[in-house]
């Protein structure tokens, strides 16, 4: 997220500095502060303009910039900078709820090892502490240090997309991956696309819409069925979008363990339970947002999927 040399920059620099000013402030080189500047303008966090001859800095207005304020102004003893380097804001990004070190560094995508390195420090100093069942908390107080990795990763996933359109909604987002709606094409190979349109790709074609859907990652190439469903939900909850993941699940040989952890991830957990139960009792037991099954039959009928 950020180095320790780009949160100090970001706590140094109050109102308007010149260039100068700041590297005296961080005592550092005007070379490596120059350099320092050009990555957080770049990522969005610092703004520059003319004033005469003068480029002035200034702090942009990324909400994660008022909370780390917050932080620095509240507990200024603590050397935040050397605190939150490295993993340590990944880490603290799911940290919104007690999580084991284990849970950490799954989501994290971290090692265990490099749990306990990022957050030794901060237990030692009493801003996170240790369960009886071994789950990390943030001590009162701190929890804005969750917040301020949650701002870090959102305001870098709104970065992203707006070299691509600045006409979206984001619907759903992780520390480096996220699901937007806009009504731009976008051909950059980590924007997957994925919604409504995707499921022709299984025999079932839906009525093309003027919204686009896709999903963001670096490490994804391939959007797998389990994840287009749960894409569907976060998209839409209705009657509709649920009647079109009943068919997935049914024309799909679908891996429901998978199924159900990608379901865990993008918070639809209970809506991919309901799916499965309703298919498994045959319309049975329903909720009122499920389909009748006699019309689900017909649906089902329409695109040639046997349920």
């Amino acid at each position: 997220m950020l180095t320790a040399g780009e949160v100090r920059a970001l706590s140094a620099l109050h109102g308007e500095q010149t260039l100068s000013e700041l590297a005296t402030n961080l005592d550092r080189s005007l070379s490596y502060t120059s350099e320092l500047l050009q990555r957080l303008e770049r990522a969005g966090l610092v703004e520059t303009r003319r004033k005469g001859k003068t480029k002035q800095l200034r702090l942009s207005d990324a909400k994660a910039l008022e909370v780390l304020t917050d932080l620095t102004q509240q507990y200024s003893h603590i050397d935040w900078p050397e605190l939150l380097s490295g993993a340590t804001l990944r880490v603290c990004y799911y940290l919104d709820i007690p999580r084991t070190v284990t849970d950490l560094a799954c989501h994290a995508d971290v090692h265990r090892s490099t749990v306990h390195r990022a957050l030794a420090p901060l237990q030692h100093r009493g801003i996170v502490y240790q369960t009886d069942d071994g789950a990390y908390v943030l001590n009162d107080g701190f929890e804005q240090l969750s917040v301020l990795a949650r701002e870090l990763a959102h305001h870098t996933h709104r970065n992203t997309v707006e070299e691509q359109t600045h006409t979206y909604t984001i619907l759903w987002e992780s520390l480096d991956e996220f699901l937007v709606q806009t009504t731009t094409e976008i051909a950059q190979e980590q924007f997957l696309p994925t919604g409504p349109d995707q499921f022709q790709r299984y025999g079932l074609p839906l009525l093309a819409r003027e919204r686009r859907y896709y999903f963001y990652s670096e490490s994804t190439n391939e959007l797998s069925p389990e994840t287009l469903c749960c894409h569907m939900l976060v998209i839409d909850s209705g009657t509709r979008a649920q009647s079109y993941c009943l068919l997935l699940l049914s024309q799909v040989d679908i891996d429901r363990d998978k199924l159900r952890a990608q379901a865990a991830t993008y918070g639809v957990d209970d809506a991919v339970e309901e799916l499965c139960t309703y298919l498994d009792t045959s319309g049975d037991q329903r909720t009122s947002r499920l389909p009748e099954w006699e019309d689900f039959q017909e649906l089902a009928d329409e695109y040639e999927v046997t349920v």
